[in-house]
């Protein structure tokens, strides 16, 4: 296994992480509350400074990640960029981020092979 190998290795289980772990978390507020209410999960991520701290510093983060998404995913010239966006929008920012640098690995190897 080469370092690329390796690499693609540990994002796609980061991803499966991201997504599992959340969703996990995300179920049990449904359990909890007694289904999704948005206004709920806002104003308990906000209860503590804590979780003001997480909640800003996911946003502010998620916010920036996702932009650079975009940018490096068009420069590079990648093909299916909003399965990251779209995770990182729908499921969690540490499914969508993980998946993307998967991608872009697995894109990157793929250039190298091209060139020889």
């Amino acid at each position: 296994m080469n370092g690329s190998q390796g690499r693609q290795l540990i994002y796609l289980l980061l991803t499966i992480s991201g997504t599992v772990l959340t969703q996990r978390a995300n179920w049990q507020f449904i359990q909890e509350n007694g289904g999704f209410a948005l206004g709920e999960f806002i104003a308990q991520a906000g209860a503590t400074a804590a979780g003001q701290s997480l909640s800003w510093d996911l946003v502010i983060g998620a916010t920036a990640g996702v932009m650079a998404m975009i940018v490096e995913g068009r420069r590079l010239q990648m093909r299916h960029l909003e399965w990251p966006v779209l995770a990182s929008m729908l499921i969690a920012f540490a499914a969508g981020a993980p998946l993307f640098l998967l991608m872009r690995e697995r894109h990157l190897q793929q250039l190298d092979n091209a060139n020889g």
